[in-house]
């Protein structure tokens, strides 16, 4: 056999593993300060933070890799290795504490799919896991002690697994997994030695050209389709920010301006951050207006802010509409001169599991959305939340029409359901008609990431589909009759378009994170289960659809960084952002040419670059209906659906 791997983590500093587990990875791609070597630590969660989960430290004068915290919720995960399929796998663990779980993980296919051979309480398991489904294919009792070191010897060949471990022996026949990488997982203290990976010469070249033909299968699809090519750099200095980011014609000009929003955490985390300086630019750099002092300490988010552009009052001009110092302000797009304002709502009594939102008498404001509650046909109502619990509607000139309190999610969506000219809002698991009245309401737990209205099968019967975090997602009926819930994960976001092309029909896109974060799930419009890959672990991701050949196909935009760009359906990355020192900790796309494709934007505090395509559209260029620019947020699903399609 062939040793093809092996790391005894030297080239990896004595200290934690790099690893962030704050809620900034949602929508960002932050930066990992220090070396991670040929690993990758694959699972996060927020009840992390304080502590690391992987450090790596010396033993006997050689360095070990070290699980060491006690995790109560999620699974520490570090992963190596490649598409591997028959191997032969040698590593040692020591269990500094033999009161908990571990144990190596291998055809490791996502942070939920793999085989691990596991130690659980005195008991050694062969396991495979699916989603939340775990089984035990062979165990037996074990008496290992907290003193030393154990070798352990798995070989994998076909369905046949096999493992050794302290002179226990385990095999099985399972064909769940054919093939995937390898590592290490557990909730408890232990150490792991030096990993080993051999593999037969035949098994060797069988694993390169499976990745060659994908390389090249890639680069086929990449020659089919524009690449981007550097179209503007706008410079943001001191006034950058993160994913707080508007689009609008601000000035009348015919184009969009870009509106960029700057916040201060009061209190606890992201619960009850405000405004601390909006800033209006055009395509060229120049500032507009500025509202607030700009402070590039203030520039990151891990939640929504309470803006947007929109004609609000039916003028003929965009205003900007922004909560502040317990303010709701409507003020002049063009300067930022104030209109009019009113007071945020006063904040009722907490009630449910999330935190309090009176802590102060007003609301801070959480996010925006505009509708149509009056049958006027124009979207002039205004539904304001703050961050888990509440909702209140306002006329366009800000006068209260009714408020409801529940699980209210992160962001809701309106259309008018029921053809009498007003619509009904879907507020997390809650449907709720114009004047804000219960038609019905699910008792699912964690709160909605996302969610999504519309007529998006061939019966064109409507359909309600959740982004429900921890629970998964879900496929609801106009009655409030759930259809189908798929256990993926902490799903993210609802990313709804043509990505097979025209003639396939719609598909949904989801993708997780806390947990297990950065596995990208498709579905049909009905809600079967298509296809499934994690492809940046461990973060997350806007997940946005792209219209960038205008071809109808649209594809997902994943991350900014040089190493992410457009994938399509089958997980290929056909569009590649070049090499060219571009900032990536924010990324979204948005048609700012005219031509109906998107442009994609790239940022961080300090610049702002913009891509185009390398070469001209078709001459009848695809033009997807979306959500208009007035309701953006980080947690609004993304729906993109064909102009001709009949609904």
């Amino acid at each position: 056999m062939e040793r093809i791997w092996y790391d005894d983590y030297s080239n990896l500093p004595v200290g934690e593993y790099p690893q962030d587990y704050s809620a900034l990875g949602e929508y960002h791609w932050p930066e990992l300060e220090g070396e991670t070597g040929n690993w990758n630590a694959t699972t996060v969660h927020h009840s992390w933070r304080g502590s690391p989960s992987w450090i790596v430290t010396t033993e006997g004068g050689n360095k070990v890799l070290e699980l060491a915290s006690i995790r109560q919720r999620a699974l520490p995960m570090i992963i190596t290795g490649a598409d591997w399929d028959d191997f032969a796998l040698t590593t040692k663990f020591r269990p500094i504490s033999t009161r908990g779980e571990f144990g190596i993980v291998f055809r490791y296919e996502t942070s939920r799919h793999y085989y691990a051979l596991w130690y659980a309480y005195g008991r050694l398991q062969l396991i495979v896991r699916s989603d939340s489904w775990i089984r035990v294919l062979a165990e037996v009792d074990v008496d290992f002690n907290c003193d030393q070191y154990y070798d352990v010897r798995i070989t994998v060949n076909g369905t046949d697994l096999e493992a050794l471990a302290g002179g226990y022996r385990l095999q099985v026949d399972d064909s769940t997994y054919g093939r995937g990488r390898v590592g290490f997982a557990g909730t408890h203290p232990v150490r792991f030695g030096p990993l080993e990976v051999w593999m037969e010469a035949q098994a060797v070249q069988a694993c390169r050209k499976r990745a060659e033909a994908r390389l090249q299968k890639e680069e086929d699809k990449r020659s089919l389709y524009p690449q981007p090519q550097l179209w503007k750099v706008i410079s943001t200095p001191g006034f950058g920010a993160g994913k707080s980011i508007r689009f609008g014609d601000l000035n009348g000009d015919g184009r969009k301006e870009i509106l960029l929003a700057q916040n201060i955490r009061r209190i606890r985390g992201d619960n009850f951050s405000e405004i601390s300086c909006l800033t209006a630019i055009d395509l060229d750099g120049n500032v507009l207006w500025q509202y607030g002092e700009p402070n590039p300490a203030n520039a990151l988010v891990s939640n929504d802010l309470p803006f947007q552009i929109h004609d609000l009052d039916q003028d003929g001009h965009q205003e900007v509409i922004f909560c502040k110092d317990f303010q709701i302000y409507v003020v002049d797009g063009q300067t930022g001169t104030l209109k009019y304002s009113a007071p945020t709502p006063k904040a009722p009594a907490h009630q449910g599991p999330k935190m309090p939102k009176d802590q102060y008498d007003r609301i801070c404001g959480d996010s925006l959305y505009f509708c149509d509650l009056s049958g006027t046909g124009r979207d002039q109502d205004l539904l304001i939340k703050d961050r888990y619990n509440n909702i209140w509607a306002y006329t366009w000139d800000l006068k209260l029409r009714w408020h409801y309190q529940g699980n209210c999610g992160h962001y809701p969506m309106g259309c008018d359901i029921d053809h009498d000219g007003k619509d009904e809002i879907l507020i997390g698991y809650t449907l709720l008609d114009h004047d804000g009245k219960v038609m019905w309401s699910l008792d699912i737990g964690d709160h909605a990431d996302g969610v999504a209205v519309g007529k998006f099968t061939d019966s064109a019967e409507w359909q309600f589909i959740i982004a429900a975090s921890d629970e998964g997602m879900y496929w609801v009926d106009r009655a409030g009759r759930i259809l189908k819930h798929w256990d993926v994960g902490h799903s993210q976001t609802a990313t709804i378009a043509q990505f097979k092309g025209v003639g396939f029909g719609i598909q949904v896109a989801t993708v997780t994170f806390w947990g297990n974060p950065g596995i990208i799930i498709f579905f049909d419009a009905a809600g079967n289960l298509l296809s499934r890959k994690e492809l940046i672990a461990p973060r997350g991701t806007a997940l946005s659809p792209v219209n960038w050949d205008g071809s109808g196909k649209e594809l997902l935009l994943i991350s900014g960084h040089s190493a992410g760009g457009l994938i399509d359906d089958d997980f290929d990355w056909v569009a590649a952002l070049p090499d060219d020192g571009h900032p990536h900790l924010c990324c979204e796309p948005v048609d700012l040419v005219g031509d109906a494709r998107d442009e994609i934007l790239v940022w961080d505090q300090n610049s702002i670059w913009i891509y185009t395509q390398d070469r001209p559209g078709p001459q009848q260029c695809y033009k997807p209906l979306r959500q208009p620019d007035y309701n953006m947020s980080n947690y609004r699903a993304q729906i993109s659906l064909p102009n001709l399609q009949e609904r």
